[in-house]
């Protein structure tokens, strides 16, 4: 098994394993070499990078050599060798028992299924499948080729490496069955079988870029020595002198800042030269190491139009096939399907540019999650996205509905028949789009196509497969898969540890080697014995086995550019750290300061202006203001947000709450108590009732409301919470009226009552609540509120809190001018506090309402009647002018709940306010 590969090309030495150097050294050997694969020998290479790279020199060197054209020479990891080793023993039809050699999806899924039947209590299956697949592997690699796991197996599997044992006897079973082999035995199976290689005798290879041969591979090697082949090693550990240094950063993301600015630097100073980057621990800071890459070496590409423009690195690191835009929109399509997806999964593939006319709908599709968020719907199925396309995009819902058939409704299937139906489904719904693909995005597609082959060839194990095991198998390939799309070379490569093993440059920055991670910490693996491990210099299984592997790879790229710079963090997450003991050989170079990005030098370049823009266009004269009372209400807490709702229209994301929206609420508890009052009409009414027959008023008003909540929000409820709602609303409503039972006689003059009233030359649309007439005269004024309501001490501030009930008392009074209001009231329907709030001109009126001389403001009603055309008529001229200030009231504060912070900027605003006093 190869792993930790390392081979430094500047200064190869080429010898038979267990002797001495044969060839020369420096450019010498490397002639030697390239001769040697000119002449027809085998090139086997630790990984697929390094196998590159050796294809590019080779190129080079014969161009330099002024050729026009050679042979390709046969350089291949050493995986890809050994399958074509077992193809060539089994073609060779000399009597040699064929067993299939399954691929890493066959065998991944023999695992799961080993341990899903032996360990069902598992927390992770996958996991635990993916580490006993690697431990499997280790003791292939590292043993001395028998079933060494069957000596740690306990009749009770009390310890991880019993459990361990039984899995493999498990697995080994199943290969038995199926008369195959997985890659772990590939090696093991060719020993036994080299002898039936044929032209083994004239076979020469050439092993590169092995940091160390595991047993296995030695005997492999022996083997094929045996059988005639002449094999010889490529040994890193002779360098050409070069000048190599050490440097520090003050944290770990500025050390990688430095490195990349002086990345640019060199590739700045020659174009031509070819610049390494490697980072400890890429793997884990894989986004971040890419965001400051573009930052830093093409700050161009960062704006989406530029997103697709080549970049000048490469990092070595690819990602999850199942992360990459195009596979996901595939994937997803498949599951949207069959069980559905998640709200923001089935919204973000309506977006997705992977379907046809993707680009002339893109913004029908994406207005379609805010109903579904409206609606509360929080799994999507194919029927909900059909329908949801009709109304914006109904070429789409078309063609969907057309392919829907093509999802067979099937239990169960053959690997190749779902393949074949997800082919038809993806087709039939028009993936990948109707524009031309560019290079990565052709190779994504390319790699999906080879996704559904290994889906396929499950087949070879599993006959058949459950609906939703299939797409779990699929999405769990596509996860274990990992892309990179290959371009045009580039000069700046980002690279990982073993990545970068093997390699050489022009100039080489190693980043990341302080003492706590070089060496690193040892992490055997825990389904096998540590000693056994440690016998056997398994990697990762010691200190000192750590310690020797970290040596090798500093020396190997100490030697493998001519300029070499190491460095390390000074500190990490507010913790002192130290270089590591393996760079203090090196001199040190000044302390690397963190370069600016673009966005801090551009801003530097830049002059900023403050531009007041707090005025919008003025509304004409007898002209009806938008919103109603709404807009004087939002124009008291925050000019800006009265601008932005009612004369932008511009509202907040909405959400999907678990059970009803406030407003929902609200609207329900308005519905609730018309209905209720529409029956009832009057006080009189309402007291001659017995409690069971206003019981069974409240029930019919509770349930005609909720009858107008929309279909979709009512299917979408689930029934425990619409149950709840009912009951609350059904307590709130008998709360209220046992409150209203113990007012002075009253009938409900009109319910839901049209009203206008004109402020300051605008025209007012109001509606109210509730009218009540008094049976001694006058008019009371009842608002519903379903949040916590203003207290009049609160309503008459400099810019007034709930000014609601004064507009409705002005509209009163021009539409019925005979009629005195002598009572104003919000009834707080909160279910934890349900009381009636309000102002009263005398006892008489409503007796529970706060008497207007309390509150030592107003010599009487008519005195409060003039403050409100005041101060409201003060508001409507605002509205009317457009004063849109970001001027939000202090306490409370509107913030809360706006919601329009992204537009309002009220944080620049405040900022802006801040410096200005810090100035004077």
């Amino acid at each position: 098994m190869p792993r930790r590969e390392a081979c430094s090309n500047a200064g190869w030495a080429i010898r038979s394993p267990n002797e001495a150097p044969s060839f020369g050294y420096h450019d010498g050997v490397t002639s030697a070499v390239f001769t040697a694969l000119t002449e027809g020998a085998v090139a086997i290479t630790a990984n697929r990078r390094l196998a590159r790279h050796l294809h590019d020199k080779f190129d080079a060197a014969q161009r330099a050599a002024g050729r026009h054209s050679w042979p390709t020479p046969s350089i291949l990891p050493y995986a890809t060798w050994l399958a074509t080793l077992w193809q060539r023993i089994t073609a060779a039809g000399t009597g040699v028992s064929s067993a299939a050699l399954l691929s890493s999806a066959q065998t991944a899924w023999l695992w799961r299924r080993v341990i899903g039947a032996a360990s069902s209590g598992l927390l992770n299956p996958e996991g635990a499948a993916m580490l006993a697949s690697e431990a499997w592997a280790i003791v292939h690699a590292w043993g001395a080729g028998g079933k060494s796991w069957r000596g740690w197996r306990r009749a009770d599997s009390s310890d991880d490496a019993s459990l361990f044992a039984s899995w493999a006897e498990a697995y080994r079973s199943e290969l038995d069955r199926a008369h195959a082999i997985d890659s772990a035995q590939l090696t093991d199976a060719l020993i036994a079988h080299a002898g039936a290689l044929e032209e083994a005798d004239r076979m020469r290879v050439l092993f590169a870029g092995f940091i160390e041969l595991t047993p296995q591979q030695q005997r492999l090697i022996d083997a094929l020595k045996a059988a005639g082949a002449d094999i010889r090693v490529i040994d890193s550990g002779m360098k050409s002198p070069t000048s190599a240094s050490r440097t520090t950063a003050a944290t770990p993301r500025d050390e990688v800042l430095s490195a990349l600015a002086w990345a640019r630097g060199e590739a700045l100073a020659d174009p031509s030269c070819r610049i390494g980057v490697v980072i400890e621990d890429l793997a884990h800071r894989r986004d971040q190491i890419v965001a400051l890459a573009e930052d830093i070496l093409s700050p161009g590409l960062i704006a989406p139009a530029a997103a697709t423009g080549r970049r000048p690195f490469e990092i070595s690191l690819g990602t999850p096939l199942a992360s990459i835009p195009l596979v996901v929109a595939a994937l997803d399509l498949i599951a949207i399907a069959d069980i559905g997806l998640k709200r923001s999964d089935a919204a973000s593939l309506l977006r997705s540019p992977y379907l046809v006319d993707a680009e002339s709908t893109w913004q029908q599709r994406a207005a379609i999650e805010r109903g579904w968020l409206v609606e509360g719907l929080r799994e999507v199925t194919l029927t909900d996205a059909i329908a949801a396309m009709r109304k914006r995009c109904p070429d789409l819902a078309d063609r969907w509905r057309r392919a829907r058939p093509l999802a067979l409704p099937v239990h169960a299937a053959s690997p190749r028949e779902w393949v074949d139906e997800w082919r038809a489904w993806l087709t039939g719904a028009g993936w990948p789009g109707s524009r031309p693909l560019d290079s990565a995005e052709h190779q994504a597609r390319q790699a999906w196509e080879e996704l559904l082959l290994q889906f396929a060839q499950l087949g070879a194990v599993v006959p058949r497969l459950e609906r939703n095991a299939a797409i779990e198998m699929l999405h769990s390939l596509a996860r274990e898969r990992i892309f990179q799309a290959e371009g045009n070379p580039t000069p700046i490569l980002l690279l990982g540890v073993l990545e970068a093993s093997g390699l050489d440059f022009d100039a080489l920055w190693v980043a990341g080697l302080s003492a706590d991670r070089w060496p690193a910490a040892p992490a055997p693996n825990p389904l096998l014995p540590v000693d056994w491990q440690r016998a056997r210099n398994v990697p990762h299984s010691s200190a000192a086995n750590e310690l020797a592997f970290a040596r090798k790879l500093t020396l190997d790229f100490a030697g493998a550019a001519l300029r070499v710079i190491f460095s390390s963090a000074t500190s990490a997450d507010d913790h002192p750290l130290l270089p590591s003991a393996l760079l203090l050989d090196y001199p040190q170079l000044p302390a690397q300061t963190c370069p600016k990005s673009w966005a801090q030098m551009i801003a530097e370049g830049s002059e900023l202006q403050i531009v007041a823009d707090d005025r919008a266009p003025a509304i004409a004269g007898g002209t009806r203001a938008p919103g109603g009372s709404r807009i004087i209400a939002a124009q008291s807490d925050c000019p800006f947000q009265a601008v932005a709702r009612h004369r932008l229209h511009i509202d907040k994301w909405p959400t999907a709450p678990a059970g009803l929206s406030r407003e929902e609420r609200g609207k329900l508890a308005h519905i609730a108590m018309a209905q209720l009052w529409t029956g009832l009409r009057d006080h009189a009414s309402l007291v001659a009732l017995d409690r069971d027959s206003v019981d069974v008023r409240i029930d019919s008003a509770v349930h005609a409301a909720l009858t107008q909540l929309a279909q979709a929000r009512r299917r979408n409820l689930p029934g425990a919470i619409w149950m709840a709602e009912t009951r609350r609303l059904f307590a709130v409503l008998q709360a209220w009226i046992a409150i209203e039972s113990g007012r002075p006689p009253f009938v409900v003059a009109r319910v839901e009552a049209p009203a206008t009233v004109t402020l300051a030359s605008l025209s007012f649309s109001l509606r109210l609540d509730r009218v009540d007439a008094l049976d001694d005269g006058g008019v009371a004024i009842v608002d519903y509120k379903t949040g916590r309501a203003a207290r009049p001490s609160q309503w008459f501030d400099q810019r007034p809190q709930a000014p609601q009930l004064g507009m409705y008392m002005l509209a009163q009074r021009v539409g019925e001018p005979d009629v005195p209001v002598r009572a104003l009231a919000y009834a707080q329907l909160r279910a934890e506090a349900i009381e009636a709030i309000g102002l009263t001109a005398d006892a008489s009126a409503w007796p529970k309402l706060t008497a207007l001389e309390a509150l030592g403001k107003f010599d009487d009603w008519q005195s409060l009647e003039a403050w409100w055309g005041e101060r409201l008529g003060a508001l409507a001229s605002e509205v009317s002018a457009g004063c849109a200030s970001v001027a939000p009231r202090e306490r409370p504060s509107p913030c809360r709940a706006c919601g329009l912070y992204a537009l309002c900027r009220i944080e620049s605003v405040r900022l802006v306010e801040r410096d200005a006093n810090v100035d004077e």
